[in-house]
């Protein structure tokens, strides 16, 4: 990326809206104030113009906010135009500016030149992509708090406590007479120990903000013809799997975007489990057992006629689906009540999918259990646990090391563990992970 380049996108979604919001940021903004709103903008004020296109005739009627570098969200100078939501309009205020003054920008790029000017570090650029894309308000209030700096400020502590402890290990080194070798290991384990207290509690609330950052997925199993497919439909609130009575319909696992209370889940229908020579019904129980094993939550489907037997537990015990709920149902022609209760360490619930008896409590209690409700955790990416794991075990050696008055190789632990905590904030960054952190996100932010 060149640094001289201005860029222009707009940052509202396509479509008809009351407003369409077009950024600029880069040297030229400047002149494209001068050329298409034709008055000096005080900065960071809102300001009602025409604009006008370049033989000076009005396109929209429009607000107009100036950011003056470094004072900006890019920490270069930045335009923000709100016209008329009409894409037409956009596109040719667009076109316009970067006829001769800016270029359409790529994913992500204001925000990876905010990182790139240190108004935020790699860890903030991240928390901003999680914000945008959270599927239920807690990853979002949980993006919020890494985005406020929470996660970045522990980050650089544990940095400083490690700079400080390697300035200490090569001062014993290069001046081993200013100190007893016995009080100089017992020092150095004192402060190696508690930065391996510090960091395992924070890749506890790293594993936290890693699960409430991910949408909540539930899968549905069971033996084949019990009703997997109704429930997904219900749920769903139109039918979005094929209902058979024939058992082995469903082949492959269907995918099923819900909102249950305000939050975005993702059902997964999966094929029957049972013993089966039929090779594509396997080859659709394989995908089944992937399917349980990267899911939340598991509701494994019994037909209440039949009753939770002796061959559910075995696929239950076989497929390594561990805390599921059970649900009964078909109960509309067993007559059981629709209730919630507890017996050898399940929950089971009573519901007929396909005439909705039960369903309201099985609703409420998936949106109260499958999306996390900690307010204090921030969210988190495998890339920072990989890091902070590698610390950890350049700790653990450093210790080793020092118990057995390896000075030198504490001191390379040590560096070796303040590497990978600097690159969690971006510090000597690569162009590969910059190019997939800020590729998840939309044109314009």
């Amino acid at each position: 990326m060149s640094d001289k380049d201005t860029i222009a996108a707009i940052s509202t979604a396509h479509g008809k809206s009351a407003i369409g919001v077009i950024r600029v940021s880069g040297q030229n903004v400047q002149s494209i104030i001068n050329e298409f709103v034709g008055r000096k903008l005080k900065p960071r004020f809102a300001t009602n113009v025409e604009i006008r296109d370049k033989k000076n005739i009005s396109i929209d009627d429009v607000i107009v906010i100036y950011f003056k570098a470094p004072s900006s969200y890019t920490g270069e100078d930045m335009l923000e135009i709100q016209s008329h939501g009409n894409p037409i309009t956009m596109d040719f205020i667009l076109e316009n500016i970067c006829s001769s003054h800016a270029r359409i920008s790529r994913p992500g790029e204001f925000t990876e030149r905010a990182f790139l000017n240190n108004k935020i570090d790699l860890v903030q650029a991240e928390a901003i992509a999680d914000l945008i894309n959270a599927s239920h308000i807690s990853a979002s209030k949980a993006a919020m708090i890494t985005l406020q700096g929470n996660f970045s400020k522990k980050i650089e502590s544990l940095i400083n406590d490690v700079l400080m402890l390697r300035a200490k290990i090569e001062a014993c080194i290069n001046f081993p007479e200013d100190d007893t070798p016995v009080t100089s290991v017992k020092n150095n384990s004192d402060a190696i120990n508690l930065l391996i207290s510090s960091l395992s509690k924070l890749i506890t609330s790293v594993n936290n903000g890693i699960v409430v950052n991910k949408k909540p997925v539930i899968t549905i199993v069971g033996k084949p013809n019990v009703g997997k497919s109704s429930l997904a439909n219900f749920l769903l609130g139109e039918q979005g799997s094929i209902v058979s009575s024939i058992p082995g319909t469903t082949r492959d696992a269907l995918h099923h975007e819900v909102v249950l209370a305000k939050n975005n889940i993702t059902i997964i229908d999966t094929a029957g489990l049972r013993d089966t020579s039929d090779s594509i019904e396997l080859q659709g129980i394989e995908i089944t057992k992937k399917s349980i094993s990267s899911a939340n939550m598991v509701l494994y489907i019994v037909d209440d006629s039949v009753g939770f037997d002796e061959e559910d537990k075995r696929l239950i015990a076989e497929n390594g689906i561990d805390g599921c709920w059970v649900i009964n149902n078909k109960i509309d022609i067993t007559g059981a009540k629709p209730n919630v209760t507890a017996k050898d360490g399940k929950i089971f619930f009573n519901v007929s999918s396909l005439h909705g008896l039960g369903m309201d409590n099985l609703k409420n209690k998936l949106s109260e259990n499958s999306i996390p409700d900690d307010e204090t955790t921030g969210t988190a990416r495998s890339r920072h646990l990989e890091h902070l794991s590698s610390s950890l075990d350049n700790f653990l050696v450093a210790l080793d090391c020092n118990n057995n008055q390896q000075l030198e190789l504490v001191a390379e632990e040590l560096r070796l563990a303040h590497v990978s905590l600097v690159a969690i904030m971006g510090g000597d960054v690569n162009e590969d992970l910059l190019d997939k952190v800020f590729s998840d996100f939309c044109i314009g932010k």
